[in-house]
């Protein structure tokens, strides 16, 4: 398996959430081509205006990353995090997790895995339930992905439950639905229909459920 995949391009753009509020989408095109898009919640801490995070994104953090490995999460949001110096107050905690998400999913993508194996690894295979609760540990907490799942590994050592949720500000975005998977969480929490339906899909790559013929 090819072991270096290069990043070749980085672009961000201003979206909208599912409440029609403007937010950061970003695509990463690696050297075979493959593109990672990820948009982030419009809750972030730390968070700049969606306009300012995507000037940060497209001049001074896709500057920094271009030609590093994709398959290196943990050296790419180093980069990110001291690229920015302030825990993402600097270049905005939306510009660095948009960033860091569509990395991973190029670089999964790139390696031919779904993101819930990628990120999770081999043992990533509990199904959340989609649960209504208030403690939840929310990706818009954290200013990259490393720092996400270490956040969730800490708790799930000291044995807590993982419940997970996006954040504030969701967007169509599904990528909640494979870090659940990928955390083994016992529940999700989320307003969105689009990481509903990708749990859905992801229960059946997992348990092959079958398909039943009408009556």
């Amino acid at each position: 398996m090819k072991q270096y995949f290069e990043i070749v391009d980085i672009t961000a753009r201003e979206v909208v959430n599912l409440a029609f509020e403007p937010t950061v989408e970003v695509e990463v095109t690696l050297d075979d081509e493959t593109v990672g898009r990820a948009s982030v919640p419009t809750g972030m801490l730390h968070a700049k205006e969606a306009s300012v995070a995507v000037d940060n994104v497209n001049i001074e953090i896709s500057e920094a990353l271009l030609a590093m490995n994709a398959l290196d999460q943990p050296s790419i949001d180093k980069v990110l995090l001291e690229l920015d110096g302030a825990e993402g107050s600097r270049l905005g905690a939306n510009a660095l997790l948009a960033v860091s998400l569509a990395c991973a999913k190029a670089a999964a993508l790139s390696s031919g895995l779904a993101l819930y194996n990628y990120v999770g690894g081999v043992n990533a295979k509990m199904i959340p339930n989609v649960v209504k609760a208030e403690n939840t540990t929310a990706l818009t907490d954290y200013p990259t992905l490393t720092d996400f799942v270490t956040a969730c590994g800490r708790l799930r050592r000291e044995g807590k439950k993982l419940v997970l949720s996006a954040g504030q500000g969701e967007t169509e975005d599904p990528v909640l639905a494979d870090l659940a998977v990928a955390m083994n969480a016992e529940g999700v929490v989320t307003a969105s229909s689009a990481v509903c339906n990708e749990l859905v899909r992801i229960e059946e790559e997992l348990f092959d459920v079958p398909e039943y013929p009408e009556e």
